[in-house]
């Protein structure tokens, strides 16, 4: 009762921080304290400074973290390269105000590994210096200091190792978070609902459009995490679709589809298909998922006019008319919702045929759902104001 913690406890106490920080930023300042403490350095400072930009993307003290605020002197040079190569190693960052401003000036160059005797946190450590982006630890000898020289640096040799493997951790944890959020970014932007969910119904992603389909739909709904139908009956599909594509994981296992009316009246397929990665990710902390797509009834997402131009010299009007036959119209409605006779239509047609090298309508058909597509309104093409009673008249 009431013991202190051996130097040995205060060691492994620390290193058990610093890789704690690496995975959660926010514990980087209790981290930066217990080092002030095992090795007696005074304003313990950790800073990732931004290059290409020419500013800090953190700052870290023991009083907190700082993502704005951290800026440089006037007169001082910033960790930079010129011609291409990195920076000269070595700058030392000094403390502007009480935590609220971080600075940095020149110091002695240092080495990524420790020097045997731990010298150079004083100047400015870098623990990681990339073309992109340095790293930089620094600190001051405290003043009132209970530790002798050798026993610091010793101490410093011994901790500074950890917190460069923790910074390159924490590297590579930052790069696979903003590809992450990126990739979820661009799901956001398909006008179709994607979910990942595992075998419980436990939904662990879904992006903006099935979100709101699922708020819209009373049949539907989303507690505290698990999709869930009220009627039992749509419940029992849904877990034998997400069922099927758990078990069968592998890339050449089929998916399951159903055919869901909403509340509203609008018809959603819903598709679930096994999530496989080409590269193995499997691990024990790891649960089987399958991804569920959920179509959007509403959309009628068809090809740029733009696009077909560019691509095989078509005109307008024989642009909007492939993407009208793309988008399941017949001939006569073409007809008339472009003013024209089917035999003009069937004119464009045939020279779409030849333009774009194909020799049969399905042909062409297959060829434009294979190239990017929009919405119908962009094209110039609306289908929304259908006149009746102009069926024959020529174009």
């Amino acid at each position: 009762m009431g013991e202190h913690p051996s130097l040995d406890d205060e060691f492994h106490r620390l290193v058990d921080s610093i890789y704690e920080s690496a995975m959660d930023v926010a514990a980087m300042p209790a981290a930066l304290d217990l080092f002030s403490r095992y090795t007696a350095t005074g304003s313990p400072r950790y800073l990732i400074w931004d290059k290409l930009a020419g500013h800090a993307r953190l700052g870290v003290t023991p009083h907190g973290c700082f993502t704005s605020g951290v800026n440089l002197p006037e007169g001082v040079v910033p960790p930079s390269y010129s011609g291409g190569q990195p920076a000269p190693a070595g700058a030392a960052l000094a403390m502007a105000g009480a935590g609220a401003a971080l600075a940095m000036a020149d110091g002695a160059a240092t080495d990524v590994a420790v020097s045997g005797d731990g010298s150079g946190l004083d100047q400015g450590f870098r623990l990681i210096d990339t073309t992109e982006i340095c790293v930089l630890m620094s600190g001051t000898c405290s003043e009132h200091s209970h530790l002798h020289g050798s026993v610091r640096e010793r101490r410093l040799a011994h901790v500074m190792p950890h917190w460069v493997r923790a910074a390159r951790m924490q590297q590579r944890n930052f790069e696979l978070s903003g590809l992450a959020s990126l990739g979820l970014a661009g799901l956001d932007t398909l006008d179709f609902g994607v979910m990942v969910l595992q075998a419980d119904m436990r939904v662990r992603y879904a992006n903006s459009w099935s979100e709101a389909l699922v708020q819209a739909d009373s049949n539907l709904s989303l507690e505290q995490g698990v999709l869930r139908a009220r009627d039992a009956s749509l419940q029992d599909v849904l877990q034998r679709l997400l069922d099927g594509a758990v078990r069968g994981r592998s890339a050449d296992a089929a998916a399951g589809s159903w055919m869901h009316i909403t509340s509203g009246g609008q018809p959603v397929p819903i598709i679930v298909v096994p999530l496989v990665s080409r590269q193995p990710v499997e691990g024990p902390w790891q649960l089987p998922a399958a991804m569920m797509l959920l179509g959007n009834s509403e959309s009628r997402s068809v090809l740029d006019a733009a696009v077909l131009t560019s691509l095989f010299g078509l005109s307008r009007k024989e642009s909007i008319i492939a993407i009208r036959l793309a988008a399941g119209e017949t001939l006569n409605e073409i007809a008339e919702r472009e003013f024209l006779s089917p035999h003009t239509v069937r004119v464009h047609i045939r020279d779409t045929l030849r333009k774009t090298g194909t020799h049969r309508q399905s042909e062409l058909v297959r060829l434009l759902h294979l190239l990017p597509g929009v919405n119908l309104v962009r094209t110039g093409a609306c289908p929304v104001a259908r006149p009746r009673g102009r069926q024959g008249k020529n174009g």
